[in-house]
């Protein structure tokens, strides 16, 4: 049986003397899967993400990432190690927007060993190039590949942000609201992506979403957070927008 990508037990994360803002999470991500979290402002979807990375220090349970189990934090080493198996993408798209949508992708490179060669594209080996390229055209996007990434859309920034995650080759990719800065129709199209690609490349990804729509309609399985603890998890399948609604009262939670 294939080991899970992520394993959670009884997983609590409180600061100070306040209410846990996570208060016993136990969840599970396969290899490949998509999942996606969702859950009011404040529910702890972005504190669960920082935990399972090891940003944060649990305060409580455990955490398996890879095989790496922590109960706090991860050793540096295990960390490390974690991390190169990983691939993000943010709301804000974090590109550096005054370099090529090339030089963006290739610094998707970063951290591998050599990797100040990862600082533009023009310092690359050829082989990185040829990676970056493939990714570019896989988002189609591959004849913006010499023009500056501030010159495109929010959209096609989002899409160079995916492009620089998997050239990463993760097993795995984080993505915080990756669809918000987007409007409804550019929004669509970058998670419609984001599901075929990491689909096609067996990569296990895990989103979180306020867009209930987004939630049901690409991932393989909902997780709703709500008081700290999984309030649903189900097969997409299972579960309609309308069903998220009346679980969080409207659309904006």
């Amino acid at each position: 049986m294939t080991e899970p990508v992520i394993v959670t037990k009884g997983l609590r994360k409180a600061y100070r003397a306040g209410s846990p803002v996570l208060d016993g999470i136990d969840l599970t991500l396969a290899p490949g899967e998509r999942l996606a979290l969702i859950g009011a402002n404040g529910s702890g979807k972005s504190t669960l993400m920082r935990c399972l990375i090891g940003l944060v220090p649990l305060s409580g349970g455990s955490v398996s990432l890879f095989g790496h189990r922590f109960t706090e934090s991860p050793a540096p080493a295990a960390r490390a190690a974690m991390r190169r198996r990983i691939g993000f993408v943010f709301q804000d798209h974090s590109l550096v927007r005054r370099r090529t949508v090339l030089s963006n992708v290739v610094h998707g490179f970063l951290g591998r060993r050599g990797s100040w060669h990862a600082f533009a594209q023009c310092l690359a080996p050829a082989a990185w190039r040829a990676e970056a390229m493939a990714a570019l055209d896989e988002v189609g996007l591959a004849d913006r590949a010499g023009e500056r990434v501030d010159t495109l859309s929010g959209g096609q920034q989002q899409r160079v942000a995916i492009a620089r995650a998997l050239v990463h080759r993760p097993d795995l990719i984080f993505a915080d609201e990756p669809a918000a800065s987007l409007d409804p129709a550019a929004g669509r199209e970058v998670m419609a992506l984001f599901a075929r690609l990491t689909r096609s490349h067996g990569i296990a990804l895990l989103y979180s979403s306020h867009d209930m729509a987004h939630a049901a309609g690409f991932s393989d399985r909902v997780v709703a957070l709500k008081d700290g603890r999984v309030a649903l998890d189900a097969p997409s399948s299972e579960v309609s927008a309308g069903s998220l609604d009346t679980l969080f009262g409207d659309r904006n939670g």
